[in-house]
């Protein structure tokens, strides 16, 4: 009766460390190494996000400014980035710097 039993319990250990090896390869294979390229957008030098602000259509302006009136911020930023191209970061800062203007603008 023992025999059995240890041949069934080293199975086990073989099974178990089978399936862990199968594990990690099929976890290498999906993620990789973890040193991939970022998926962020490369960074514009400011005359790209000048001319890339300069294509945004004045339409678009007031839907912003409109955005910006309601005190939507992240909506004004997505739509700039929708209409520019630029990143999150470039978006965000151009969105500030336009508050800021219209602030020195009022007061």
């Amino acid at each position: 009766m023992r025999p059995i039993r240890d041949m069934i319990t080293s199975f086990l250990h073989i099974e178990v460390a089978i399936a862990l090896v199968i594990a990690f390869a099929l976890g290498y294979l999906v993620r990789g190494t973890g040193h991939q390229k970022s998926h962020s957008p490369p960074h514009h030098s400011p005359e790209e996000i000048e001319t890339a602000l300069a294509r945004v259509p004045e339409t678009k302006w007031a839907e912003i400014n409109q955005a910006i009136e309601d005190r939507h911020k992240l909506h004004a930023i997505k739509l700039l980035r929708d209409a520019s191209g630029l990143g999150l970061r470039e978006s965000k800062e151009a969105i500030e710097a336009h508050m800021q203007s219209r602030h020195r603008m009022r007061g």
